[in-house]
């Protein structure tokens, strides 16, 4: 018999808000009842404050994506601890909830910037399946690896600055919803993960 966790997948958005491609995505989710992780720049995020809250009012996660996208392997360590502090506390005033999670830009870190999450309490989030959505720039091709290559349990790296990646979702999360995924919130993956441990 299946377990929950069999079937899951988590959709993580990186470097928005951008109002046409993520409202775009945001419709096709709630249309198939799914839910995504959203990693924001803080820069963006303030540019879109509406766009911003609405990701969180429709039960998606929301995580700190860096305030100006640096690499934190070529970044002096006190501006990693800026870019990281100054977008957590906006997003928190934004939104008026606590913010978990992180993911360092280009998936870079350093044994520095972790004890900086850390101190700060956010959970650095990876990812397992990279779409290469930033350099295909192909909705068909996007959504057809994905159908093609993706398997359960799989944290999917995609970036909701792009049209194309959108319309790819159009194509994509209502098939993998009819293949019995279920597309879930960082959060919920984890948690998952954690009952299956215990």
């Amino acid at each position: 018999m299946f377990q929950r966790q069999d079937r899951m997948i988590a959709l993580t958005f990186d470097d928005g808000p951008q109002p046409g491609p993520t409202n775009e995505i945001l419709d096709i989710l709630s249309e198939n009842q799914a839910r995504a992780t959203f990693f924001v720049l803080g820069n963006i995020a303030i540019q879109h404050p509406d766009l911003t809250r609405r990701i969180v009012q429709e039960g998606h996660d929301i995580g700190v994506h860096s305030l100006s996208h640096p690499n934190f392997q070529e970044t002096e360590i006190y501006e990693v601890y800026r870019e990281l502090i100054d977008s957590t506390l906006l997003l928190e005033d934004l939104l008026g909830i606590p913010v978990k999670y992180v993911r360092p830009p280009y998936g870079f870190s350093t044994a520095e910037a972790q004890f900086l999450f850390d101190r700060i309490g956010l959970q650095s989030i990876l990812w397992t399946y990279d779409t290469l959505d930033w350099e295909i720039l192909d909705a068909d091709v996007i959504a057809g690896n994905m159908l093609e290559n993706i398997q359960p349990r799989e944290i999917v790296l995609l970036h909701d600055i792009h049209p194309a990646t959108a319309q790819a979702m159009r194509i994509a999360i209502p098939q993998l919803v009819d293949q019995g995924y279920e597309l879930v919130t960082i959060s919920e993956y984890l948690e998952t993960q954690e009952n299956t441990l215990s």
